[in-house]
């Protein structure tokens, strides 16, 4: 008897090595920290922009008080300039040939084409279409990457119209600052074409229909001021519930990404524990005496027990068995299917 185990036979000292339940799944474990961490980032996405989201639901009354200020400030101001336009577009036009004019106005056309192509900025509302909870829906069945670029998509909406957000915010003194540099180059015009010895009609046209075209755009593409509080609600709304949604979508790439994470880490150890795998599973498999449990060392081998109870003779002999004096070899017919690794060699 071993003298390492006295008193214990063998058999009971294979039990003490037998492996834990073989129903032991403790992935449940690692499901739980996943979830914990998607919890976890969401909470901190949401807390990483939480300040900024406070600071433009601020922004969005302050700049709805104020646009409505500076339109009613600006409206008499606006007006005149309109009327002092017409006024020069009239006396120049007695000014110049009815050719000449004609070939200004296709000038100012095609030059006002270059500066569109040239990306003159835009006027009106520049909140483009964010419907958020549709560019959602469907992220439970992504994967890993499409759930990634799922969010980088969602995210490059709300971002424009965060950026949307900023530029409205600024309108109230963009919308000062325009009116009263028309109305200096308007004055500048005035004084211009005043006297007729030294003016020049042609320059003088030129400007005028440059600054027609700014004061077409005076608004900047809000005819009425409830179009602007609109673009301004549209803007923070996109912001709100896009950073709401995408609190949610990064939580789900938290969890995805730690299951991954944990994957590997199960395949790792695999890795660096093959051996102490293979006991185990054979363990699992087999009784502690060393048979397994369904199934005889005959039907394991392949071998067909004979029906008077004999093992091998000739009935018994395996399909393509093979003579080499006393040795004896079995060949396979099993091919596997799977090329794209080689055989094992054992």
């Amino acid at each position: 008897m071993d003298s390492s185990y006295p008193g214990r036979s063998r058999q009971e000292r294979d039990k003490s090595h037998a492996p834990p339940y073989e129903e032991c799944d403790l992935s449940g474990i690692d499901d739980l920290a996943c979830e914990s961490k998607g919890v976890a980032d969401r909470a901190k996405y949401i807390a990483d922009h939480e300040a900024a989201l406070t600071d433009r639901r601020t922004a969005y009354d302050t700049a709805r008080a104020a646009y409505t200020t500076a339109r009613t400030a600006v409206a008499a101001d606006v007006a005149r300039i309109r009327k002092d336009l017409h006024q020069i577009r009239e006396q120049l036009r007695c000014q110049l040939e009815q050719g000449t004019v004609r070939c200004l106005d296709e000038a100012w056309d095609e030059v006002a084409e270059r500066l569109e192509r040239c990306g003159e900025p835009r006027t009106g509302c520049c909140v483009e279409e964010c419907d958020v909870d549709a560019e959602r829906e469907g992220y439970e069945d992504d994967d890993l990457d499409q759930l990634t670029a799922r969010i980088a998509r969602i995210d490059r909406m709300v971002t424009a119209a965060e950026t949307c957000f900023g530029e409205l915010a600024g309108e109230p003194a963009a919308l000062t600052q325009r009116v009263a540099a028309l109305r200096t180059a308007a004055t500048a015009l005035l004084t211009e074409i005043s006297d007729p010895t030294t003016a020049d009609p042609k320059h003088a046209y030129a400007t005028l229909r440059w600054l027609w075209h700014r004061n077409d755009d005076i608004w900047w593409g809000f005819p009425r001021v409830h179009d602007f509080h609109n673009c301004l609600c549209q803007a923070l709304t996109c912001s709100v519930t896009g950073r709401r949604v995408l609190g949610i979508l990064v939580g789900g790439r938290g969890v995805l990404q730690c299951r991954k994470d944990a994957e590997e880490r199960r395949c790792g150890t695999l890795r660096t524990q093959v051996v102490e795998e293979v006991l185990e599973a054979c363990a699992r498999a087999c009784r502690s005496d060393g048979r397994e449990d369904d199934k005889s060392p005959q039907e394991h081998r392949g071998g067909a027990q004979a029906e008077d109870g004999t093992k091998g003779g000739t009935k018994g002999r395996a399909a393509g068995e093979k003579h080499s004096g006393d040795q004896v070899s079995f060949e396979t017919e099993h091919v596997d299917d799977r090329e794209e690794r080689p055989r094992s060699t054992w």
